[in-house]
């Protein structure tokens, strides 16, 4: 791996990779819109490319003579659904064909979400074998994407990652939960019943996504078909997917409780918010997202992942086949978070 392109890589989750490729040594290609903000990739000194997942032309020309392509960019939430499937499977079909037309196809690999696997049930966490039964319309959009690049196999060399709850540095969405317990020693949980989460921080799930360009497990050819095969064989179906998974599986109070420890309180309170609640609050999200025209966390669809009960996923598979393990407990990766906000002056 010399020749790396990178899509989405001003976004959080890019911009870590990035980083970390630079350090490498690696030759990096960052595609970006006329939009993006790219002072921080400035800084890197990594070669821009103007384009989008939505214009063939610009992405062939931009995967030309690569190696790797990791396909990062997505949308996370937006006002109008219909622009999830646009970006999030449209998008991704457009760069697995890019990849499919070089004549020496570069390996893709791309990132997913644990939300297009679904929930799990709690003490059993999701696995790469297990059935897709998404909730929210991003989930489903994730995985509508996962089968366009499925469709490319045959030519390209696709792995799949899904990683579940991502946080570190330059994460704005999990600002407010750090700020809650340090400033008000404040954090709230959904539901009251047992539930279990998995988290992975952002320089973990970029070391995995190393592995997996290096040596990671492939797509099977026409895996389209199979993915969507209820009788189709698990171990064929599940080939070349990996959950970015961690050992621990706390519950979101025991999240909260986490942060006590890394800012020192003795006492955090936890307020649980059952799933009526959490409805409201989605609501009123909803009309302020209409009235600012500008899309925020926690809208209905949001409140479609929260309400569905224990989101844990299994990494034993990247473990025992790539040998992956994150670097640090999750208490300390919270405390290595919160040291960076604090530098940043962001609490």
């Amino acid at each position: 791996m010399n020749s790396v392109l990178v899509t989405g890589g001003s976004g959080f989750i890019g911009f870590n990779l990035v980083r970390t490729l630079v350090e490498r040594g690696l030759e990096v290609t960052v595609l970006v819109r006329s939009t993006s903000a790219v002072e921080r990739l400035n800084e890197l000194g990594v070669r821009l490319v103007e384009g989008d997942v939505l214009d063939p032309e610009s992405l062939t020309a931009a995967v030309a003579g690569k190696d790797v392509v990791f396909h990062v960019a997505g949308v996370t939430r937006t006002l109008d659904a219909r622009s999830l499937w646009t970006i999030n499977e449209s998008g991704v079909e457009h760069v697995a064909r890019a990849c499919a037309g070089q004549s020496n196809p570069p390996t893709l690999v791309m990132v997913s979400s644990l939300a297009a696997g679904g929930p799990s049930r709690f003490g059993r966490p999701r696995r790469e074998e297990d059935p897709d039964q998404p909730v929210s319309f991003y989930g489903r959009s994730k995985l509508a994407g996962e089968i366009a690049a499925r469709r490319h196999a045959h030519l390209v060399p696709i792995t799949i990652i899904r990683p579940p709850v991502v946080f570190g540095p330059h994460d704005r969405n999990s600002l407010p939960m750090f700020r809650s317990v340090r400033r008000w020693g404040v954090h709230l949980a959904p539901g009251f019943g047992r539930r279990q989460y998995s988290l992975i921080h952002v320089e973990d799930l970029v070391h995995l996504l190393l592995l997996a360009a290096e040596s990671g497990e492939r797509l099977s050819p026409f895996s389209d078909q199979l993915a969507t095969d209820p009788a189709a064989d698990p171990a064929i179906r599940s080939q070349g997917l990996y959950y970015a998974g961690g050992p621990e599986y706390p519950s979101w109070a025991e999240v909260g409780q986490l942060l006590g420890q890394v800012f020192g309180r003795k006492r955090i309170c936890v307020i649980r918010v059952a799933a009526p609640g959490v409805w409201m609050i989605a609501t009123g999200v909803e009309y302020l997202e209409r009235l600012r025209r500008k899309p925020m966390y926690l809208d209905w669809d949001k409140a479609r992942e929260v309400t569905a009960g224990s989101w844990a996923c299994c990494g034993e598979k990247a473990a025992r086949q790539l040998g992956f393990a994150p670097s640090f407990p999750l208490l300390e990766r919270l405390r290595q978070t919160a040291r960076w906000y604090e530098r940043a002056g962001w609490l």
